[in-house]
């Protein structure tokens, strides 16, 4: 191979293990509460439990730490800054997540690695192999690396290695103290969440049939499907089911969401997010034993300015319901609905505890941390 071709087929191949390492790190940046979460999930799935209720702050710490490493690895990597050191810092790297995605591919016990965050879901197969891939590419860094000059002096290296870790550190804590700068979740600004009344109608079903001389498959409605039968009255010799679907329109656009007043088990979601006769104000305060006092007092103020405004406010957390009396009146909250919802729901909802979205004719207009709410 000569020195020209492995030049070549060595900035491919930084150009894309850089590239993927820094939207990597950027992505959990943007949300390194859910990193967080993430990391506290496959704690537990390896038995570190234990060290989390003595140390409940260490995911959000650790998941700080892998976004401003990952993104640090790639600048590294594609600017080639210190070769020698970023390749084997990547090397120790992807065989610590290779056999850790390889693990979570033959068990199954985490969903999703979260590697990309909630920009990018792969399976946790698709992970194993994309790391595989990572690992080739990283010895083709090695294979082709061995007499390249580095592309910055020592001086320069310092200075850009120093400004990028400064960047990515600053910008991963702004996304932890307000809510995320770049939403991937359903509830981020501008989203649909529910069907206005006019929208909501009944369930409509369909049936896939295949006919039995030509083969086609067709999708008959149920309208469809009673015409056809009383056309032709040997129907079911010419046509095999296949299966069926149905589209529900009265549903929320977020799984996994719900939202049920104390001492009932109807879901009220649906009605309150489809309210188009007033603004709505969803304070969520996930757990109501850690909310931030200086937050919910903010909240509290705010809560009443809306109120006195003509718009609608109401609470949900994954509390118990023995903690909501007390709570409510402390912070004056008495005059609102509380509910109860899902912590993960809640969680994908809104990052900070408390937090506000705002939902106006449907559609979520805002969504404020307690420390930027407007005045």
């Amino acid at each position: 191979m000569t020195d020209s071709v492995k030049k070549i087929l060595n900035y491919i191949f930084r150009f894309i293990f850089g590239g993927v390492f820094i939207f990597s790190g950027f992505v959990k940046a943007v949300d390194p509460m859910g990193t967080a979460f993430k990391t506290e999930e496959y704690m537990n799935v390896f038995g570190f439990d234990g060290l989390l209720s003595l140390l409940p702050s260490l995911p959000l710490i650790l998941a700080v730490i892998l976004c401003c490493a990952e993104f640090m690895i790639g600048v590294s990597v594609l600017l080639h800054i210190y070769n020698k050191v970023n390749k084997w810092v990547a090397a120790v790297f992807m065989l610590f997540f290779t056999v850790v995605t390889l693990i979570d591919a033959l068990t199954n016990n985490v969903s999703d690695c979260g590697c990309f965050g909630d920009a990018v879901k792969l399976s946790n197969w698709q992970t194993f192999i994309k790391n595989i891939i990572l690992d080739v590419l990283l010895v083709g860094i090695f294979i082709t690396d061995n007499k390249l000059p580095q592309q910055f002096k020592k001086p320069s290296n310092y200075i850009t290695l120093a400004v990028f870790a400064v960047l990515i550190t600053v910008f991963s804590i702004r996304n932890i103290l307000y809510e995320p700068c770049i939403d991937f979740r359903p509830w981020k600004t501008g989203n649909k969440m529910a069907p206005t009344p006019s929208e909501q109608g009944p369930v409509v079903s369909y049936a896939l049939y295949k006919n039995n001389s030509t083969q086609e498959q067709r999708e008959f409605s149920m309208d469809e499907l009673m015409k056809e039968y009383q056309s032709d009255t040997n129907f079911q010799m010419h046509w095999t089911f296949v299966q069926s679907r149905f589209i529900n329109p009265n549903t929320v656009n977020a799984d996994g969401f719900s939202m049920t007043a104390f001492g009932s088990d109807n879901d009220e979601s649906l009605e309150i997010l489809s309210d188009t006769t007033h603004d709505t104000y969803m304070i969520v305060v996930v757990d109501l034993n850690q909310a931030s006092p200086k937050g919910m007092q903010r909240i509290s103020k705010f809560a009443k300015k809306q109120n006195e405004a003509g718009s609608k406010v109401v609470l949900l957390t994954a509390s118990s319901p023995d903690t909501w009396i007390e709570f409510m009146e402390k912070y004056n909250l008495t005059d609102y609905m509380m509910y109860s919802s899902d912590d993960k729901a809640l969680k994908a909802m809104a990052r900070t505890n408390p937090a506000v979205v705002h939902i106006k004719n449907t559609v979520v207009a805002d969504k404020y941390s307690w420390r930027n709410l407007p005045k």
